[in-house]
C-alpha cells in the first residue's frame, strides 16, 4: 500500500511504532496487528541471523539484484508491480508477543555490526542497506493500520513543539553578538564619520585684502 509515511532509520520506525501502539486504530483489509508485526519482525531477523546462508548468484542474478534495489529505493516504496513474497504469513493471534517480538528485533538491529545476511533478490546488503529495506516494509506494512481521529496528528506536533523548544534553548544560551560594534569602541571612534568629513576649503583667502 502506497504511503506518504517515510522510514529511513531504524530509529524511524520505532517513532512511528510508538504512534501506532499509543493511538486508536483499525486495521485495513483481512490483515491483524500481529501478521503486521510478526512479518516486520522476521524480516528484521533474518537480515541478522541468517548469517552464512548464501544463495549462488551469477553476473546476471547479481546486477538484477543491485538494479532492483536502485529502483526500490529510489521510488521508496513497494508497488503492485513489486509486491513483497510471503506476505500475509499466517495469523498467530497473539498482537502483545508479536509487538514484542518486534521491539526486540528493533533493539537486536541497531546492536548489530555485522556480518549481515544477504537478501534472497538484491544479493549483499550491508546494515545501512538493510535499514533502508526494513524502512521501506515498515512503510508498506503499517499502511494496513489505520489511526483514528488525530492522534497520529497530535504527536507530529509535539514532536515539533520539542524540535523548536530545544532550539529556541540552544539560540537562548547561545546569544548573537552584538549588531553594533562600535558600542565597545572608545568614544573617539564614533566620531569617525565627522573626522573623515571633506574639510571646505575657500580658495583666494589667503590673496584677500587687496595688492601689494
Amino acid at each position: 500500500m502506497k504511503s506518504i509515511l517515510k522510514l529511513k532509520t531504524i530509529d524511524d520506525i520505532e517513532r512511528e511504532l510508538s504512534i501506532i501502539v499509543a493511538c486508536e486504530k483499525k486495521q485495513k483489509a483481512d490483515i491483524s496487528l500481529s501478521q503486521i508485526y510478526d512479518f516486520l519482525a522476521e524480516s528484521i531477523e533474518l537480515s541478522i541471523q541468517r548469517i552464512g546462508s548464501t544463495n549462488k548468484r551469477n553476473t546476471i542474478n547479481k546486477l538484477l539484484g543491485k538494479y532492483k534495489f536502485a529502483k526500490l529505493i529510489s521510488k521508496g516504496n513497494y508497488t503492485k508491480a513489486n509486491q513483497i513474497p510471503g506476505f500475509p504469513p499466517k495469523d498467530l493471534g497473539d498482537a502483545d508477543s508479536a509487538l514484542l517480538r518486534l521491539k526486540t528485533s528493533l533493539t537486536a538491529f541497531k546492536l548489530h555490526s555485522g556480518p549481515f545476511a544477504e537478501h534472497s533478490v538484491f544479493g549483499e546488503l550491508d546494515k545501512k542497506q538493510w535499514e533502508r529495506i526494513h524502512g521501506i516494509l515498515a512503510v508498506f506494512l503499517f499502511g494496513y493500520i489505520q489511526l483514528f481521529g488525530d492522534e497520529k496528528l497530535r504527536f507530529a506536533k509535539d514532536r515539533e513543539q520539542r524540535k523548536e523548544k530545544t532550539f529556541s534553548e540552544k539560540k537562548h544560551n547561545h546569544p548573537q553578538k552584538k549588531k553594533d560594534d562600535r558600542d565597545s569602541k572608545p568614544n573617539g571612534h564614533n566620531n569617525r564619520k565627522w573626522k573623515n568629513k571633506k574639510k571646505s576649503h575657500h580658495k583666494g583667502n589667503k590673496n584677500q585684502g587687496g595688492t601689494r
